[in-house]
C-alpha cells in the first residue's frame, strides 16, 4: 500500500550517489505515516539459474514512522548491511551511518549528513570513514513540498549534473529533465507521481488497488518480449505480507509463456498500538 509521507522526512536507503528525482518519488510514497509499523522482518528468496539467493531483513521504525534502523543478512545470517538513522526535533534527517561488507575487502563505513534552510531545502553531504567528502546532493522544493531540482556535486564542490521537475498534478504526471555539468539538456522523461488503478499510466504497467505493481513489460529494446507479474497476499490492514515475482516470454499474439519465479518475499509486520 502506498501513501504520502511527509516529503523530507524520507530519503533514499541507499547512500550511494545514484539519486534521482525519480528513485526519490518512488521512495516518497513508501510508507504510509499512519501506518504504524515499530517493525517489518522481511525474508527474500532469488530465483536464479543456478542457485538459489537468501536474505533477510529488519527494519524498526520510530511512532513517528521513520525508519531508525536496517539490518540484512545473508543466508549463514552474516550481518551484510546495516543503516542507523537520526533525526532532529522537527523529526528530519540529520544523519544516516552505513556499514556494509565487501568480500576479501571486509566491513566498510560511511555516512551521510542533511542540513536544512529556513524554506526546508536541503544538503546531503556523503563521507567515506575518514570523514573525506564523497559526494554532495543539493534538494530544492517548492512551495507544496515537491522537490523541483535534484544536483549532484563530485567531493570536490564541482557540479556532476542535475534534474529538474515540473509537476502536472491533476494528470497524475511529473516531467522530469537531465542536465549536465555545464548546464546542457540531455533529455527528459515523464513520470507517474502516484501508483494506483485511479490513474492511467503506460499500458506495460499495471497496479492493482492497493497501488502496487502487478505487471510490467522489461523493454530493454524493441525486440524484447520478457515481462513480469508480481502476486500479493494482504493483512487485513492492507499491507503485503506475501510477494511473488514471475517471469515470462510475452508471444506475438500478446499470451504469456513460460512461467518462471524468480522472487519470494514474506514479511511479518509488527504494529504499534
Amino acid at each position: 500500500m502506498k501513501k504520502t509521507f511527509t516529503i523530507l522526512f524520507l530519503f533514499s536507503i541507499s547512500v550511494s550517489n545514484s539519486q534521482s528525482i525519480g528513485s526519490y518519488l518512488s521512495n516518497f510514497y513508501k510508507y504510509d505515516k499512519n501506518s504504524n509499523f515499530i517493525e517489518i522482518i522481511e525474508e527474500t528468496k532469488f530465483y536464479n539459474k543456478n542457485e538459489i539467493k537468501k536474505e533477510t531483513e529488519y527494519k524498526r521504525f520510530n511512532e513517528y514512522m521513520n525508519l531508525v534502523s536496517l539490518k540484512r543478512f545473508n543466508e549463514k545470517k552474516k550481518l551484510t548491511w546495516l543503516n542507523i538513522y537520526s533525526y532532529d526535533s522537527m523529526h528530519r534527517r540529520v544523519k544516516l551511518e552505513n556499514k556494509y561488507w565487501v568480500n576479501i575487502v571486509g566491513y566498510q563505513k560511511k555516512y551521510n549528513t542533511y542540513e536544512y534552510d529556513s524554506i526546508g531545502n536541503c544538503l546531503e553531504i556523503q563521507y567515506n570513514s575518514n570523514k573525506q567528502v564523497l559526494n554532495i546532493l543539493e534538494y530544492k522544493f517548492d512551495k507544496e513540498n515537491n522537490l523541483i531540482q535534484l544536483a549532484s556535486y563530485n567531493g570536490n564542490g564541482n557540479l556532476i549534473g542535475y534534474e529538474k521537475a515540473e509537476y502536472f498534478i491533476k494528470k497524475n504526471k511529473v516531467k522530469i529533465s537531465q542536465f549536465n555539468n555545464k548546464g546542457k539538456f540531455i533529455v527528459s522523461n515523464f513520470h507517474s507521481i502516484e501508483y494506483s488503478k485511479d490513474y492511467e499510466h503506460k499500458p506495460q504497467y499495471k497496479y492493482n488497488e492497493y497501488g502496487d505493481l502487478i505487471f510490467w513489460e522489461r523493454n530493454l529494446n524493441e525486440n524484447d518480449n520478457v515481462c513480469y507479474t508480481i502476486e500479493y497476499k494482504y493483512d487485513k490492514k492492507g499491507n503485503w505480507i506475501s510477494k511473488k515475482r514471475f517471469s515470462y516470454i510475452k508471444d506475438k499474439k500478446g499470451k504469456l509463456r513460460k512461467k518462471k519465479i524468480k522472487m519470494i518475499k514474506t514479511r511479518k509486520i509488527e504494529y504499534r498500538t
